[in-house]
């Protein structure tokens, strides 16, 4: 992990995802982004995420399920790496949750009857499927997935990548300069246990501590004042 804060463009820095590449504009306007914040980590329940709401025949699907399909989606459906990505990431969080279930328990005291300990599912980082890193160079960066730790950013990239060696050694070198983490995955890597806890960290894993509400994406959002 870096030790420095990464610089990124713009304060707060927006990343643009679900896109395999900058426009050739360089206009992202019309693009899906979200903010991030130094000391805040980005997190599935973040509301700048617009889950969109069941489709028809689907109302009982459970909300972390359409979550995972919906950032799928967002990946592209071609991506095999990304699918199995999202899937493995869930599983971890689920397993980390079940981990520490009794504590989970304690620490919601009173709210127990509101929720239950799965819901701090939606506190865990979120992954930002096919992101553009926003460098202060100017540059947007593709990445297959990037996570915002509060103090650290996390790009992974596939192995193979889709970019000739050239290109794909310039953009390794661009995102570390910045002092972004860069993770490269293989088939092999997303097979292997303990893979997820690495690309997490101590921050990321200690989700289920947050004193944050539960609070599922896709919920009304609060009116602005």
């Amino acid at each position: 992990m870096t030790g420095r804060l990464p610089t990124l463009a713009g304060a707060p820095p927006l990343v643009a995802y679900g896109v395999e590449k900058a426009p050739a504009n360089g206009c992202l306007d019309n693009l899906l982004r979200v903010p991030v914040r130094p000391g805040k980590v980005l997190r599935l329940s973040d509301e700048a995420l617009d889950l969109p709401p069941p489709a028809i025949g689907q109302e009982n699907t459970p909300t972390d399920v359409r979550l995972a399909e919906h950032l799928k989606r967002l990946a592209g459906g071609w991506n095999r790496s990304a699918g199995v990505f999202i899937d493995g990431y869930f599983v971890h969080l689920r397993s980390v949750i079940s981990s520490h279930r009794d504590e989970i328990g304690d620490r919601l005291g009173g709210m127990a009857g509101l929720f239950m300990p799965e819901d701090v599912l939606y506190a865990a980082p979120l992954p930002l499927p096919r992101a553009l890193v926003p460098l202060a160079a100017g540059a947007q960066i593709p990445v297959d997935m990037f996570l915002w730790l509060g103090e650290t950013a996390v790009a992974v990239l596939f192995d193979p990548s889709a970019l000739l060696p050239p290109a794909e050694r310039r953009r390794q070198e661009q995102l570390a300069a910045a002092g972004i983490t860069v993770r490269t995955i293989t088939a092999a890597d997303l097979a292997r246990p303990g893979i997820f806890a690495e690309l997490l960290g101590e921050r990321g894993s200690g989700f289920w501590r947050d004193h944050v509400l539960p609070i599922a994406p896709g919920a009304p959002r609060l009116p602005s004042f």
